[in-house]
């Protein structure tokens, strides 16, 4: 997802969408880089300010930096094109995160005494719940 460019909340351009939802957003301090996770709400990603996620461009900059801190030669090629080992990485990294995105599951396990709150509503009305948990609990989560 691209950022709004930044403008100045208090004079918005209404003719322009950018412009009011950077307004609304700078409003509110909201981030504008929002991973597009397809498992988590994105509400749920508003609501907790959630990390940026995996970037694999990221990673492997990271990467080939501690090549060249450790000494190894990094940097494009005396033809000028980029180094065959600096793609590799690349191509490394994107499949591992990428594999991490969609395949990785994890096991949560959850300690007895835990606090639960909950609610709902069907026919009858408004539910909700508070207790704790008597045993151990666990579910599935997802990488992101």
């Amino acid at each position: 997802m691209g950022k709004c460019p930044d403008i100045n909340p208090k004079k918005p351009d209404f003719k322009n969408p950018s412009s009011i939802l950077s307004a609304l957003l700078a409003l509110f301090k909201l981030p504008t880089g929002i991973p597009q996770n397809p498992y988590m709400a994105k509400q749920l990603i508003l609501a907790s300010g959630a990390r940026p996620g995996l970037s694999p461009s990221k990673i492997a900059a990271k990467i080939i930096q501690r090549q060249s801190d450790a000494g190894i030669p990094v940097g494009a090629l005396p033809s000028g094109s980029i180094s065959p080992g600096e793609i590799m990485e690349r191509v490394r990294i994107e499949e591992i995160v990428g594999a991490i995105a969609t395949d990785m599951i994890i096991d949560v396990a959850i300690n007895p005494g835990t606090q639960l709150t909950g609610t709902g509503g069907n026919a009858g009305g408004p539910i909700q719940v508070l207790g704790f948990l008597t045993g151990t609990g666990g579910g599935k989560a997802v990488a992101h």
